[in-house]
């Protein structure tokens, strides 16, 4: 009955709220409908002399009817109200060709209450904001997570001392940025463990021999020193 009451057509918006309301305490089993005014102003977050205004309204375009309920001693109980709405293209709209397999009061969306935001909150929670992308903070040291990683990884303190130091000095000199260097750090000791595995493989090395890794240390190294120098 609800979804009824907020497709009636030429509705102020507040008398259309009174409405709803009014509808939502309306029983479909026993056509049962004598909610308070009170009751109605709490709801509709109005006073009770504007709900009884807008009700005055409905009655008068015929989508209810107020019935005053008395007790055996003639003293007044409550009102019932009658809801007297009807499908408005129902009624003005013309029987649907054979291209239109349903009538158009069928496909309209009712609108839903709940869904419109009358104050002035927002409505769900807003999007999370993307990281920025930042540079390696100075004097830079591995975190107990960045060194546990490193350990899985089957790495000495010796070896990590050695990676951290590179690691520092290669993305300062590169000016890098990165949202997580935490994921930077991971990935940069899995690819040093990698080439050791490597330079394992391919055997001794021969005298004056030179790796690609440690042609991109040293140039690491290089870097950051002239970039000290200013």
């Amino acid at each position: 009955m609800t979804a009824l009451a907020m497709r009636q057509k030429g509705l102020k918006p507040a008398a259309k709220i009174v409405l709803y309301w009014l509808s939502d305490h309306h029983n479909s089993e026993t056509g049962m409908c004598f909610p308070s005014l009170k009751t109605l102003a709490n709801e509709c977050e109005m006073d009770v002399a504007t709900v009884k205004r807008h009700l005055a309204a409905l009655e008068t375009m015929g989508l209810i009817y107020r019935e005053q309920r008395h007790r055996e001693n003639g003293s007044q109980t409550s009102t019932q109200y009658i809801l007297r709405m009807q499908e408005p293209l129902a009624q003005n709209a013309p029987p649907p060709s054979a291209k239109c397999a349903t009538p158009l009061a069928q496909n309209d969306t009712p609108l839903n209450l709940g869904n419109i935001n009358l104050g002035s909150e927002p409505i769900g929670e807003p999007k999370a904001r993307r990281k920025p992308e930042i540079e390696l903070p100075d004097g830079w040291l591995p975190s107990d997570r960045n060194i546990q990683d490193a350990i899985d990884r089957g790495m000495s303190q010796e070896e990590i001392d050695h990676e951290a130091d590179t690691f520092r000095n290669h993305h300062h000199s590169k000016q890098s940025k990165y949202r997580d260097w935490d994921a930077a750090w991971r990935t940069w000791i899995a690819n040093s463990v990698k080439w050791k595995r490597q330079r394992a493989s391919n055997g001794p090395r021969v005298a004056g021999s030179t790796t690609a890794a440690e042609i991109a240390d040293r140039g690491a190294r290089w870097a950051a020193s002239r970039a000290a120098r200013g």
